[in-house]
């Protein structure tokens, strides 16, 4: 156990919870340990430095710390709460921070090389909220050079391991904010989604994850843009990510710019929900899918009023004009990816080389033709949500996938990878599932199923209106109290 603080918790209380069951509980039940005095901040701060210890020289998740200053603030406030003084919604949680955001006290290094030395004087703005509501960052979790691969592994720390599986990834760009939760080494994380960066790891490692709707917690002070740009880039979110779906609630009620929209029910039952489990380009491994049905096939016995339908817009479509949102954002300020793009364009076969590096080189009329595409999906998918409250889908096509950590980890390198979808090769630049929220600004939570495939976890998609992101996080809470939620890797726990 860990060591008692006088005076706070005696024999009885400690045959209740072991180091790692505290250690695995969801933020709000930290919380409410810390309130009663049976845990304190400095005490809670040592048990995950103590696990990251032993376990992280094998998985590799947290790869920068501030010790010193955790330690202070954690006793500053066992003291303020000893005190009886104020204390905000998350007052003594110790943190990790995906290291995309700037965090004083680290390095904020994006995994680049050219970033390596760089230390911000500013917190970015999201980190600011939760340091305001009392969190206590402590460290660092790995990421993709660049943000911009759906592994973790780069020039400045390294690969990171899947704490399920350390052969398999734990999944990009969050990564190592996903791993970090799952292994038990933070109470929550801040992740970030452009391409399914919350919601990809989430999946792989078997918690909760929300990409917001566009524009609901600010964004300055991550990179990507380079350190110092104050323009939050399309499509590009900041969100939490957690060992439950009211972890998600909270945090998400600290991060928000203003007040979040009420959830449209509060049972399950009284939720709309429509399912598509895809076509044609929006391809899922049978086992995935079989996975996934069978857990919807629970949703629905507990009482869920789930359908099948199509989707508002057309899929093909929708995939596209994402695609060239995205490649005109990477495109822009690296000009040099297009380049590379155009030089290996005779050599794929599956035409995508040609498709980005056209994309990449994007006109200004074509991008304000982009945005009338977009105002046509935005609206197709009020009219959707009008009719039900929900879509549920896959996360993406595949479960955790072996590490394939060749080459910088730019775009271009990734061109001739393959994941295995039914026993065959496929591409590994598939944005298919990720983009259906992200080019129409849609909320979308990401839920473990309980579920394995290959011992690996499986997440469900739930993608909500516009705005209502408590509807997909509260619909989320409904099934993990009827089905369960995060299980721990037997590894660790």
């Amino acid at each position: 156990m860990a060591a008692m603080p006088p005076g706070k918790r005696g024999p009885e209380w400690e045959t209740e919870m072991s180091d790692a069951e505290i250690a695995f509980a969801p933020a709000t039940e930290q919380l409410r340990l810390l309130d009663r005095g049976e845990i304190g901040a400095a005490e809670l701060l040592e048990l995950y430095l103590a696990r990251i210890d032993r376990f992280n020289p094998v998985y590799n998740l947290v790869v920068a710390f501030d010790r010193d200053r955790a330690r202070a603030d954690a006793a500053e406030l066992d003291r303020r709460r000893k005190q009886g003084k104020a204390m905000g919604p998350l007052a003594g949680l110790p943190i990790t921070i995906k290291d995309s955001f700037e965090v004083t006290g680290m390095p904020a290094t994006c995994g680049l090389e050219a970033l390596r030395d760089h230390r911000p004087d500013k917190d970015a703005d999201a980190v600011t909220l939760l340091r305001q509501a009392g969190a206590n960052v402590f460290g660092k979790t790995n990421l993709p050079a660049g943000a911009s691969d759906w592994q973790s592994f780069n020039p400045v720390y390294g690969l990171s391991r899947n704490p399920w599986n350390p052969d398999r990834t734990v999944g990009g760009s969050s990564g190592g904010a996903a791993g970090a939760v799952a292994a038990g080494f933070t109470a929550f994380e801040l992740g970030s989604d452009i391409g399914g960066s919350i919601r990809i790891p989430s999946h792989f490692c078997g918690v909760f994850g929300h990409k917001p709707t566009y524009g609901a917690v600010p964004l300055r002070g991550h990179i990507p843009p380079p350190p110092g740009m104050l323009s939050q880039p399309e499509l590009g979110v900041a969100g939490p990510i957690a060992r439950s779906a009211g972890d998600l609630e909270l945090l998400l009620g600290v991060l928000a710019d203003k007040p979040l929209m009420p959830a449209r029910h509060a049972r399950l039952e009284d939720f709309r929900v429509g399912v598509w489990m895809g076509e044609e380009a929006y391809r899922v491994d049978g086992a995935y899918r079989a996975a996934l049905e069978s857990y919807i096939a629970d949703l629905r016995h507990a009482g869920a009023r789930i359908e099948e339908v199509a989707l508002p817009v057309d899929p093909r479509e929708s995939y596209e004009i994402y695609l060239q949102v995205l490649f005109a954002i990477v495109g822009a300020p690296a000009p040099q990816e297009a380049e590379a793009f155009e030089w290996l364009a005779d050599q794929d076969d599956t035409g995508i080389a040609a498709r980005l590096a056209r994309y990449m080189r994007t006109s200004l009329g074509e991008w304000f033709a982009l945005a009338e595409r977009r105002e046509h999906l935005f609206q197709a998918w009020r009219r959707f949500f009008g009719a039900y409250d929900l879509l549920i889908c896959p996360a993406v096509p595949v479960v955790a996938f072996p590490h394939m950590a060749e080459g910088s980890g730019v775009h271009s390198d990734q061109l001739f990878r393959r994941v295995t979808i039914d026993g065959g090769p496929a591409p590994y630049l598939d944005f298919t599932w990720q983009s259906l929220a992200l080019v129409a600004n849609l909320p979308a939570t990401v839920m473990p199923t309980g579920r394995q495939v290959e011992a690996l976890p499986t997440g469900l998609q739930i993608i909500g209106p516009h705005s209502e992101d408590l509807t997909t996080i509260t619909f989320a809470q409904c099934a993990e109290r009827q089905t369960g939620g995060f299980t721990p890797p037997p590894a660790l726990a």
